[in-house]
C-alpha cells in the first residue's frame, strides 16, 4: 500500500474528527507539560544539593554585649513551659573574651568532625553584611554582626546535630547554627511542585488515553466501510490500523510540541521573572534552553510511545478491523 494512499487517510480522519483531535492535542500538551516541569523540578534539585550541600559551612556565632540577655529571654520561655533550659553560656553586658575565644579555637583544632575552620572578626562580619545587603548598607554598623568561627565539618549531614549540641554549651558561644534548614525547606518546596506535576501528569494523562481510545473508536466506525473494502482487496490488519494510529501519534507529537512551549514559558515566569534576582546572583541554580529541550523531548517520546500503544490496545481489544 502506498504512503500517500495512507497519509490520505490520516489527513481525512484528523478532518472528520478534528474537534476531539484538538481536544487530544491540548490534553497531551497539558500532561505533558507538568511531565517535563516533574524532570525539571528534579533537574533544579539535583543541581541544588550539588551547589550547597559540600559548600555549607556551620557558623559558631561568638558573644556580643546583648547576647546574654536575649539567652536569658530564651531561657524564661522554657522555663514557663516546663523545658529544659541551657544555663547562658554569654556574660551579661560583655562581648566573648579572647581567651574564650582562644578556648573555642582550641576546640575546633581538635575536633574530630572538624574539617577545618577559621575566624571571622566583627569587621570581616560587617563588610561580608554591607556585600549581601546593599540596600541596608548605611545602617549598619561595626557590632551589628557577631564574630564567628566557619566550620566545615566531615559530614554535615551525620555530624551536625551532635556538633551544634557540643558547641552551644561553650562559654563564649552564643548560639551555632548553619544554613541547611533553609536549604531543606527550599528543596522540600521543590520537591512538593514536583510531585504536584507528576500526580497532575499522570491524572491528565489518564484523561488523554481514554480520549485517544475513544476518538480511534469513533474514527474507526466512521470508516468501517473503508477498512471492509481494504482487507477485501489484500490489505493485512496492520496495514488497515496504521492510519489510526498515526492520527494518535501525530496529535501526540503536536501535543508534545506545544509543551515544551509551555515548559519553557513555566520555567521563564518562574525562574527569570519571580526569583530573577536570586538566579542571576547565583543562589539558586538556573535551568538553560538544553535543560527545557531534554525534559520536553523525553516528554514527547513518552507521549508518542503511550499515544501509539493506545491506539493499538484499543484497535486489538474494542475495534474489529
Amino acid at each position: 500500500m502506498r504512503a500517500s494512499f495512507v497519509l490520505s487517510g490520516v489527513a481525512a480522519g484528523i478532518r472528520r474528527n478534528a474537534t476531539m483531535t484538538i481536544a487530544l492535542i491540548l490534553n497531551t500538551a497539558i500532561a505533558l507539560g507538568f511531565v517535563g516541569a516533574a524532570i525539571l523540578a528534579n533537574t533544579e534539585i539535583t543541581r541544588f544539593r550539588t551547589t550547597y550541600e559540600d559548600k555549607l559551612n556551620v557558623q559558631v556565632y561568638l558573644c556580643t554585649s546583648l547576647a546574654y540577655n536575649q539567652q536569658e529571654s530564651e531561657r524564661e520561655v522554657l522555663l514557663k513551659d516546663h523545658k529544659p533550659a541551657p544555663t547562658p553560656t554569654c556574660s551579661k553586658d560583655q562581648k566573648t573574651t579572647k581567651a574564650q575565644s582562644a578556648a573555642v579555637a582550641a576546640l575546633l583544632k581538635k575536633d574530630p568532625r572538624v574539617a577545618s575552620s577559621y575566624y571571622i572578626s566583627e569587621q570581616k562580619a560587617l563588610e561580608i553584611g554591607k556585600a549581601q545587603l546593599p540596600d541596608s548598607a548605611p545602617y549598619l554598623h561595626l557590632g551589628t554582626f557577631p564574630a564567628s568561627y566557619s566550620v566545615k565539618l566531615k559530614d554535615i549531614k551525620k555530624d551536625y546535630a551532635s556538633f551544634a549540641a557540643s558547641y552551644d554549651q561553650v562559654p563564649g558561644v552564643d548560639k551555632v547554627n548553619n544554613q541547611i534548614a533553609t536549604i531543606n525547606a527550599l528543596l522540600s518546596l521543590i520537591d512538593s511542585a514536583r510531585w504536584f506535576s507528576i500526580v497532575i501528569a499522570l491524572v491528565v494523562l489518564a484523561a488523554s488515553i481514554l480520549l485517544i481510545g475513544n476518538t480511534i473508536q469513533v474514527a474507526a466506525n466512521q470508516r468501517r466501510n473503508e477498512t471492509s473494502i481494504m482487507r477485501l482487496v489484500g490489505a493485512s490488519r496492520w496495514m488497515t490500523e496504521l492510519p489510526f494510529m498515526l492520527e494518535a501519534v501525530i496529535a501526540a507529537a503536536v501535543g508534545g510540541l506545544i509543551s515544551i512551549g509551555f515548559i519553557a514559558l513555566g520555567k521563564y515566569i518562574l525562574l527569570d521573572q519571580v526569583l530573577g534576582s536570586q538566579t542571576a546572583k547565583g543562589v539558586i541554580p538556573n535551568l538553560g534552553a538544553n535543560d527545557i529541550l531534554l525534559a520536553g523531548g523525553a516528554g514527547l517520546i513518552v507521549g508518542v510511545a503511550l499515544s501509539a500503544l493506545t491506539a493499538l490496545v484499543t484497535l486489538r481489544t474494542y475495534v474489529r478491523l
